[in-house]
């Protein structure tokens, strides 16, 4: 396999095999390494040297000298000069040096031989396959203000080769059981005092402050302010501020205000204000204030807003505004809802708009293929009014404005809102059927106490096209005049109501209704 592609991309091309992968890289440079090797007591060990570049012979500076099994790590300096101290542990070690665009150089350093068995342990690596694609956590916010430059060299240099460990205790990202290769290490428990910053995690970190993963977090995560995760998330993420995650998330993301995935979401969202997912949703968010998603499939709970570009199948909830730029399952929102196609219902205490919703619930309804059509007509009780319906293709709302053609009544005036259902719609006839309540004024529009409920059946001829006559049969339950002095039980009639007494009454209406 290594001939083959050395034949196809040539001598400046290297391989290296970590685990399942075979790496390749881009590296023209080739360097050279000298050094001593000094024992200052029986256990340690300090390599010292310079890496120079072959063909010009200048040192390299910023070259990652490192060794996998004790997981120690130095950078040289601007000399291309390296300091290395090492715990001796067996008479044989492998000091590998690496740097952006030069070839891996490994040099095998030998200790005086002693009678006696060596330990043979070594330590599991493996290999970050999205590292040449994204490497999100360095150019952040979170890398920017945490990560020192030092750690950024070292991560360009090892690629994205880590290395595994039991566990690591550290104070700040700075100090740690693991010294300066601590980025490259993914442990199985890890304990940050203030805070630390690793490959990654397979089981389970704690972190006073913040918790920093350059690749994958697997397992569970706590932290009392943030977790930023270069990679994706497994398990369960919780944090007292917020969640960053530059890859995906699959269980569950807690925190007290914000989480933040920069690839799709499998799971569940709860944050104190809000949650922003780059990618799609298959699962719930809930949130103090909004949700923000590409794609949902699922239900989006948000204090205030939710806003997804599709959200097919999906239920929306939220105090203010749902917003759906493609389609939505079902919409319900105190203010207003607005998708390009609804699939349910849209249930808004204000205004829905949509291009199609069959089934829209609100004082106000702008659907683009749907009802909308005003209608002047005269009722049993002498009231002229002005009816304005918009909706759906089958619900629609109902609001009317009405004056008493007679003078002398107290309720000088009626304000009307109301529930329409199309359940017959021909070319030349439609049959609706409507709930509506009615509030009364008085002729300087004070409101009055007695209210009335209709229940209508609106069978209307088309005219033309855009007009129709209707006469609607209803049935009626009108409280009496509260400046009446007659009570009693509640009357039944076929006919208008009786003003002095609760009354339950047949009416009806007639008039014009014009599509607009």
């Amino acid at each position: 396999m290594y001939d083959y592609l050395d034949g196809i991309l040539g001598k400046e091309y290297s391989f290296k095999e970590l685990g399942r992968h075979i790496i390749i890289q881009y590296t023209p440079q080739r360097m050279s390494v000298d050094f001593e090797v000094q024992t200052p007591t029986k256990n340690k060990v300090v390599i010292t040297g310079y890496i120079k570049n072959i063909r010009t012979n200048r040192p390299i500076s910023n070259a990652s000298i490192f060794d996998r099994n004790a997981l120690l790590s130095t950078l040289t300096d601007q000399n291309g000069y390296f300091e290395l101290d090492v715990k001796k542990r067996s008479n044989l070690i492998a000091v590998n040096v690496s740097k952006e665009a030069f070839r891996d150089t490994s040099v095998m350093v030998i200790f005086p031989i002693e009678a006696k068995i060596g330990d043979k342990k070594t330590r599991d690596y493996g290999y970050f396959e999205g590292y040449e694609e994204d490497h999100g956590l360095y150019r952040s916010f979170w890398g920017r203000v945490f990560l020192s430059p030092a750690q950024k060299i070292q991560s360009m240099n090892l690629g994205g080769m880590f290395l595994y460990s039991p566990y690591q205790i550290s104070m700040t990202p700075g100090l740690s059981t693991h010294g300066f290769i601590r980025s490259q290490i993914v442990n199985k428990f890890s304990i940050n005092i203030i805070g630390g910053s690793t490959a990654g995690v397979k089981g389970m970190e704690l972190g006073g402050v913040f918790n920093m993963n350059q690749y994958d977090m697997q397992g569970m995560q706590m932290a009392g302010v943030f977790n930023a995760v270069g990679g994706n998330v497994r398990g369960v993420q919780l944090a007292g501020v917020g969640n960053r995650v530059f890859g995906e998330m699959k269980g569950l993301q807690m925190a007290g205000v914000f989480n933040g995935v920069g690839g799709n979401v499998s799971g569940v969202q709860i944050a104190g204000v809000g949650n922003h997912v780059v990618g799609q949703v298959k699962g719930l968010q809930i949130a103090g204030v909004f949700n923000k998603a590409d794609t949902v499939r699922g239900v989006q709970i948000a204090g205030v807003v939710n806003l997804t570009k599709d959200a097919s199948g999906t239920v929306q909830l939220a105090s203010i505004l749902n917003h759906s730029e493609s389609t939505v399952g079902n919409q319900l929102a105190g203010l207003a809802n607005k998708a390009k196609k609804v699939k349910g219902i849209q249930l808004a205490g204000i205004v829905n708009i949509a291009d199609s919703s069959d089934y829209p619930i609100g004082l106000l309804n702008f659907i683009k293929n749907g009802e909308k059509s005003l209608s002047i007509a005269i009722n049993e009780d002498s009231y002229l009014g002005l009816q304005f319906r918009s909706g759906g293709r089958v619900l629609y709302s109902i609001l009317s404005i009405n004056r008493a053609l007679d003078g002398n009544r107290p309720d000088k005036y009626a304000f009307e809102a109301g529930l329409g259902a199309v359940l017959i719609n021909r070319t030349k006839f439609s049959l609706r059927t409507e709930i509506a309540t009615r509030n009364y004024l008085t002729e300087k529009f004070k409101s009055l106490d007695n209210h009335q409920s209709s229940l209508r059946v609106i069978p209307a001829f088309k005219l033309s096209e855009r007009m129709s006559i209707f006469v609607a049969p209803s049935l009626n339950y009108a409280e009496r005049d509260e400046n009446s002095i007659y009570g009693g039980s509640t009357l039944w009639k076929a006919w208008r109501r009786d003003r002095t007494r609760n009354t339950f009454y047949g009416g009806g209406m007639a008039g014009l209704m014009l599509k607009l």
